[in-house]
């Protein structure tokens, strides 16, 4: 069973799109008919809705060139009374995410809950299924107010005059073996060619170093470094150490105080403003994203920085190659197509499957939650906006990159909180292994959210200024530092390694 979050909003206007909808299966020919004949039906009876085609597809499991109808379409047409169609359709609600149902159930069942009571528990830890966004949750109590399953009291809403059979579904129903095999609702197909909405494919790319990606572009087999890193070295930077008298062990035997922890930023600081060194990291405008972007269409935006991340964390290419590979996608066209919810038609000659896939996940995910990018910039701080985008964009897709695609943002400046800062430098694991040698974190490790905020937090603490990720990766790499570290005698600076 899968975990299909957004709904048709066929429950908001007394019964009249549900109407419609009964009405538009009935006509549904049992020979089938083509896509561009069934969505015109649809469109006619105001249920088409062209920023979410794939809502009402996947509502009534149907897509590809000819729509056949589906039993639960099939079902509803043969449904006779409001009785029939109210079960026809909480069946397919249930069917299509059976874990909401029951958690919903489960509450009211207890008690009337005001709405935004119901959407604070499926946000808390209790609830483990993917958590709708709250209009997608309005649309599901929507459909369940229209069809009987809840009723309204007040502001709230309880059982209604159908939750009989579904608070029995409920008390059967079992969570860790639903968890345990559910699969995903497959994608339905809308054929690009029979769109005449949609507009024309960007022409191909036959020719070109952006229409591939180079085989030299590849990281070094065994290089130590995650793959939005590869791209620095210590080549031609002066080494951090011996450069100032060491700080004797005695000043952080037993911790490593602030005082110690300003003396070490200030080192860093000092060296890193002679090295030089000019920043190579990832900016929006790698990725043809700008200001201006942002105010057309920031959900797309956030769509596309999604994309760039899955690229830069997954592709494991280098710098060069990640953005030839965003850019291949683009150009064909397949990261519109992949937005708007359409089969891509046209794809570069020389197209990077992997490449194709990440994006196609990075897209999904997106789709589920079309309001994000409202929700990122309406919040009362980072902190806050950063929770909103891990329940977007986290739960098991995105964990580190999560902090990647707000230091993106950030130099957009389509997000401004006092603080920001707290929220992107990537806490790639070797940044936490240099600042948990040099005491600003107490262990390297980082099981879940809060500890990657800590090692966040720390990384700014210890570089104020700048690419923090970046710095401290390449201050690791000019002192060599290590555990079992070989210049433990001879380095100048306040680590846990002198310790040993």
């Amino acid at each position: 069973m899968p975990q299909v979050v957004e709904l048709p909003p066929i429950g908001q206007d007394s019964r009249g799109a549900l109407v419609a909808l009964v009405r538009v299966c009935k006509e549904t020919p049992a020979k089938g008919e083509t896509f561009k004949e069934f969505r015109s039906r649809l469109r006619g009876a105001k249920l088409w809705e062209r920023e979410r085609p794939t809502v009402m597809l996947r509502f009534l499991g149907v897509g590809g060139t000819t729509i056949m109808p589906s039993i639960f379409m099939q079902t509803l047409a043969a449904a006779n009374g409001d009785d029939a169609i109210a079960e026809a359709v909480l069946d397919r609600v249930w069917q299509l995410n059976p874990l909401l149902g029951k958690t919903v159930i489960d509450l009211v069942a207890q008690r009337a809950y005001h709405k935004d009571e119901i959407y604070k528990q499926l946000g808390s830890s209790v609830y483990k299924g993917l958590v709708p966004s709250r209009p997608a949750l309005e649309t599901w109590l929507q459909i369940a107010i229209a069809t009987g399953l809840l009723r309204t009291l007040g502001i709230a809403v309880t059982t209604g005059p159908r939750a009989e059979r579904y608070v029995q579904l409920a008390q059967a129903f079992d969570v860790d073996e639903f968890l345990q095999d559910d699969k995903p609702e497959p994608e339905p197909l809308i054929p690009n060619a029979t769109d005449d909405d949609a507009a024309a494919a960007a022409p191909v790319e036959t020719t070109g170093p952006e229409s591939s990606i180079p085989i030299a572009a590849s990281a070094p087999s065994g290089s130590p470094l995650p793959a939005p890193l590869r791209h620095l070295s210590a080549d031609g930077v002066p080494s951090p150490r011996n450069r100032e008298r060491p700080v004797p062990t005695s000043r952080f035997a037993q911790e490593f105080s602030d005082d110690v922890l300003d003396e070490t930023r200030t080192r860093i600081a000092s060296w890193w403003s002679e090295a030089q060194k000019p920043s190579l990291t990832y900016q929006p405008s790698d990725f043809g994203l700008d200001p201006e972007a942002w105010v057309e269409g920031a959900d797309e935006v956030v769509y596309r920085v999604a994309v760039a991340a899955a690229l830069a964390f997954r592709l494991d290419r280098d710098r060069n190659a990640v953005i030839a590979a965003f850019n291949s996608l683009d150009k064909a066209g397949v990261l519109g197509d992949l937005y708007q919810g359409i089969v891509p038609e046209n794809l570069p000659v020389h197209v990077d499957a992997r490449a194709l896939m990440l994006a196609s996940l990075a897209a999904r995910r997106c789709s589920e939650v079309p309001e994000l990018a409202s929700q990122l910039e309406g919040r009362a701080s980072a902190a806050e906006a950063f929770a909103s985008l891990d329940t977007a964009l986290g739960r098991g897709l995105f964990r580190t990159e999560l902090f990647w695609i707000m230091d993106m943002l950030a130099k957009l400046g389509t997000i401004r909180y006092a603080d920001l800062g707290d929220f992107t430098v990537t806490p790639h694991r070797i940044v936490r292994d240099t600042l948990f040698r040099l005491g600003f974190i107490d262990s390297p490790y980082a099981s879940n959210g809060a500890a990657l905020t800590a090692a966040t937090r720390a990384a700014r603490k210890a570089v104020p200024e700048g690419a923090a990720d970046e710095i401290l990766t390449t201050f690791a790499l000019a002192c060599g530092c290590a555990y079992d570290c070989p210049h433990r005698r001879t380095c100048d600076y306040p680590c846990r390694e002198r310790l040993e």
